[in-house]
C-alpha cells in the first residue's frame, strides 16, 4: 500500500511538473498561430517557448537518469581507480557560469587522493552541486570547492595527502562545495533531497528539483553519503563523502 501511494504521489508530481511548461508552450504557440504580432513581441514569445521546451527536455532526461540509476543499482557503473583532482577540475571546467560570475574558487585541501569511481557519474554529481551553488546565490558571492579528509561528520587534521582515517579505520575523502547564497531553513534542509523539491518556490531560480536527488543516488552507490549544511540567508555547503581507494 505504501509503495502504491508513493508511486501515485510521484506520478502526480511528475505530471504537474511537466504540465506547467507544456501549458505555457501551448498558450504562446496558439497566440502566434491566431494573431499577428510585431517582430519584437513574436521573438519574445518564441524565446519563452524555447525556454519551456528546454525545461521539459531537462526534466525528462533527469527523470530517465534517476530511474536508470535506481533500477540498475549501480550495475552499469564502471568503477576505476582515479586521482580525484583531475575529475573535479573537469567538472568545474564544464560548468556553464551565469553571466558576470567569477569561476569556482579552489581552496587549499587534500591533493593526493585516489578513489574508485565511475568518472562520468561522479563528474555529473559534482556538476549538479556546483550548478546549484551558482543558481542559489543569485546575488553573487564566492562559490568554493575544496577536497577535505575526515569522517563525514567533520574534518580531521591531515597531511598533504590526506592520510588520516575515520574512527573505524576506513579513510574517507570529501568534495565540499560552498556558496554565499540564499541558504535554507531547517525545514528546507530536511526536504532538500526529495524529488522535485526546490528551496525557492517562486520559480525565479531555474531547475527541475531532481539534481540533489540524483547526487544522493550516485554518491550512495559509490559507498558514500552526502552532507548538507545551510542557514537561511547565509549560504550552503554540500560535501560528497567518498571512500578512499585502498593502497
Amino acid at each position: 500500500t505504501e509503495v502504491d501511494r508513493m508511486k501515485s504521489e510521484f506520478l502526480s508530481t511528475a505530471a504537474h511538473e511537466l504540465r506547467t511548461p507544456m501549458v505555457s508552450i501551448l498558450g504562446f504557440a496558439e497566440l502566434l498561430l491566431h494573431r499577428d504580432y510585431d517582430a519584437r513581441r513574436s521573438r519574445a514569445m518564441v524565446e519563452t517557448i524555447h525556454k519551456q521546451a528546454v525545461l521539459i527536455v531537462n526534466l525528462v532526461n533527469e527523470l530517465l537518469d534517476l530511474a536508470r540509476i535506481e533500477a540498475r543499482q549501480g550495475q552499469d557503473f564502471r568503477f576505476t581507480r582515479q586521482p580525484l583532482l583531475p575529475v573535479l577540475r573537469e567538472a568545474s571546467a564544464a560548468l556553464m557560469l551565469p553571466p558576470g560570475r567569477a569561476p569556482v574558487e579552489w581552496l587549499p585541501g587534500v591533493t593526493g587522493a585516489v578513489v574508485e569511481i565511475d568518472v562520468d557519474k561522479l563528474r555529473q554529481a559534482v556538476g549538479n552541486v556546483l550548478s546549484n551553488a551558482f543558481k542559489y546565490s543569485p546575488r553573487g558571492g564566492r562559490v568554493t570547492l575544496q577536497v577535505v579528509a575526515g569522517h563525514g561528520d567533520g574534518i580531521d587534521e591531515a597531511d598533504d595527502h590526506g592520510n588520516n582515517q575515520c574512527d573505524d579505520g576506513a579513510p574517507t575523502i570529501g568534495v565540499r562545495v560552498c556558496d554565499e547564497g540564499i541558504g535554507m531553513t531547517a525545514e528546507q534542509r530536511e526536504r532538500a533531497f526529495e524529488r522535485f523539491y526546490r528551496a525557492d518556490p517562486s520559480g525565479n531560480i531555474p531547475g527541475t528539483g531532481l539534481g540533489l536527488c540524483i547526487v544522493k543516488e550516485i554518491v550512495e552507490l559509490h559507498g558514500g553519503h552526502v552532507q548538507l549544511e545551510s542557514r537561511a540567508g547565509a549560504g550552503t555547503c554540500v560535501t560528497l563523502w567518498l571512500p578512499r581507494a585502498s593502497a
